[in-house]
């Protein structure tokens, strides 16, 4: 287990000790291990547009936004009512992430940032939502149309993602044309610049990647919940429809609450197959990048400067995923294991 722990942690551990090497050491014949100069102009140059900024102060205004959300969290787990604080914590980023620029000259990276954000948690609350109603239905409906759907999503799911990105690319283009020509994609819509568009359009934008990336990981998760709610007697929602709640109440008031580690769980994997996504991004997204584009972007170039910024971009995307995942873990382990639920 050690050897294999080391084998899987060497490689971010590489990645950080270069975004954190000089220049002339990443470009050195030999591989420099120890006793090298450390410095954050990486993560400064990837990130803020101002050669003269102290980085110990950006270290201090996130460490500060982590004890503030972690101090929130624990308090959420140890009261009744523990979404308010969890509520809490999440307003505290969004604030962080709205101040961020405010306070220090960013780069478009930043901008980058916020769209696998906006992307990654729009594609995730979407796609739970429909999985959760699919995979109930098709989990007590046990007919034969039942069989096909799932069978035709598992289809779509092996299908290579190849298969699906020039189809969806030239689809939004057609829209955006037909738009233009009937004069609608010209009006001019403020509600829209949440999605980061300024008028109706498809193509280019995060509503493109997001529509893509639900229809592509849609089969996963109504397949996740349909074996998790298989699990789960249907004795339990019929003694809460006896007492005289409707079908939609005994699932929401009664079903939900018991499913909470399958939905953490199929959420986690969601997040980590939008948040990850390059391909799709790459041809629907001409200009409106995630960090997994950015940061592939600079591994194509020569100067050694490239890389460490591409470095420092991995670590910077690489742990927020690691933080959540240890802050999840017991709700994810729950969430495998919930086929062990019994009445």
């Amino acid at each position: 287990m050690l050897m294999l722990v080391a084998w899987s942690v060497l490689p971010f551990l590489w990645t950080f000790q270069t975004s954190i090497k000089f220049t002339r050491d990443v470009a050195a014949k030999k591989p420099v291990l120890w006793g090298y100069e450390t410095t954050a102009n990486a993560y400064r140059a990837f990130w803020l547009d101002e050669d003269d900024i102290n980085m110990w102060s950006v270290l201090v205004y996130i460490l500060a936004v982590a004890a503030i959300c972690l101090i929130l969290g624990q308090i959420g787990k140890r009261v009744r009512h523990s979404w308010p604080w969890f509520t809490a914590a999440v307003g505290v980023i969004f604030v962080a992430l709205w101040r961020f620029p405010r306070i220090w000259e960013v780069n478009d990276e930043y901008d980058f940032l916020i769209n696998s954000i906006v992307v990654t948690v729009l594609t995730m609350l979407i796609s739970l939502s429909i999985g959760l109603l699919a995979g109930y239905g098709l989990a007590r409906y046990t007919g034969i149309s039942g069989a096909v759907i799932l069978i035709v999503a598992l289809g779509f799911r092996a299908l290579p993602r190849t298969a699906f990105v020039l189809p969806y690319f030239f689809g939004a283009k057609e829209i955006d044309d037909w738009l233009a020509s009937s004069g609608v994609g010209s009006w001019d819509f403020p509600f829209i610049d949440f999605p980061g568009i300024d008028t109706l359009q498809i193509l280019d934008t995060r509503l493109a990647i997001v529509l893509a990336l639900v229809a592509v990981n849609q089969p996963f998760t109504i397949w996740m919940f349909r074996s998790f709610f298989m699990e789960v007697p249907k004795e339990i929602e019929e003694a809460a429809m006896m007492d005289g709640a409707t079908r939609l109440q005994a699932f929401r008031r009664v079903i939900i609450p018991m499913m909470w580690p399958a939905i953490i769980a199929t959420g986690l994997f969601t997040m980590l197959l939008a948040y990850n996504e390059y391909l799709f991004v790459r041809v629907l997204a001409p200009t409106e990048w995630t960090l997994p584009v950015a940061i592939v972007s600079l591994t194509g170039g020569e100067s050694s400067r490239t890389i460490t910024e591409a470095a420092a971009a991995s670590v910077s995307i690489t742990l927020p995923i690691v933080v959540v995942i240890i802050l999840f873990q017991k709700h994810l382990v729950k969430g495998l294991g919930a086929g062990a639920v019994k009445g």
